[in-house]
């Protein structure tokens, strides 16, 4: 009974240990940009409901100015479809990770151009994104409002 007892207290322990692992923050920070810009990327290259479909988790939420949450990543990418032609595209900004390196968020300015430049609408994003099982980041909520046109910084 006691070395069974022992045998849960060690298994614990390593536990506790494995999972408090010292992360680099600031380097997983800059690696969260990235993979939020790459997202942005495969948006223009490909169409935005496949990229959200792609960057998004399972059980993801997006919060839509002026409309109703709406969940699931699926449920996200039929939202998005539309009759009409749109380029949806955004500037990462900022990038946080917590500090055992689980999850973060970007923030950001999004452009979206309906018909080529006929309607060009602009505003702000925040993604809280996690950390999955096979080291990739996917976002799990997703939301923005709209605002003037911004100044993006020089790069």
């Amino acid at each position: 009974m006691k070395t069974m007892q022992i045998n849960v207290a060690v298994i614990l322990a390593l536990t506790l240990f494995i999972s408090c692992k010292n992360v680099d923050t600031k380097a997983e920070a800059e690696i969260l940009l990235e993979i939020d810009k790459a997202f942005s990327a495969k948006s223009v290259q490909t169409n935005a409901p496949d990229a959200f479909f792609e960057f998004m988790t399972e059980d993801a939420l997006q919060l839509p100015a002026g409309a109703s949450p709406i969940y699931g990543r699926k449920a996200v990418r039929d939202n998005m479809q539309t009759d009409y032609d749109y380029e949806l595209s955004w500037y990462p900004q900022h990038a946080e990770v917590a500090k055992y390196g689980d999850m973060g968020y970007t923030w950001g300015y999004y452009e979206f151009k309906i018909d080529g430049d006929k309607e060009v609408r602009h505003g702000k994003y925040l993604n809280v994104w996690k950390k999955q099982k096979d080291g990739s980041w996917k976002v799990a909520v997703d939301l923005g409002n709209s605002n003037p046109k911004p100044e993006l910084p020089k790069k």
